[in-house]
């Protein structure tokens, strides 16, 4: 695995996340921004990590976008039906 320390930072910042969804289980709206905040730390870790390849073409960036969007969705989605 090439650069384990992006791959690290990255667990770090999802286990925080999920950490804080479950700490705040009692308050939807801060459950809610922690879920943007998780979603948009992603995009930019993702931005980060193609960047210091040399691999970073727009192409991507949406593709981190899109899929933060979608993670957000379905995570939203669960936790208000729940």
């Amino acid at each position: 695995m090439r650069h384990p320390t992006h791959y690290f930072v990255l667990l770090c910042l999802l286990a925080v996340g999920l950490w804080g969804i479950y700490l705040f289980s009692y308050y939807p709206a801060m459950r809610m921004a922690i879920m943007i905040s998780l979603s948009i730390s992603y995009v930019v870790w993702g931005i980060v990590h193609h960047a210091h390849h040399g691999d970073l073409h727009p192409k991507i960036v949406v593709e981190y976008i899109l899929i933060a969007m979608f993670a957000l969705l379905i995570f939203a989605t669960l936790l208000y039906l729940a």
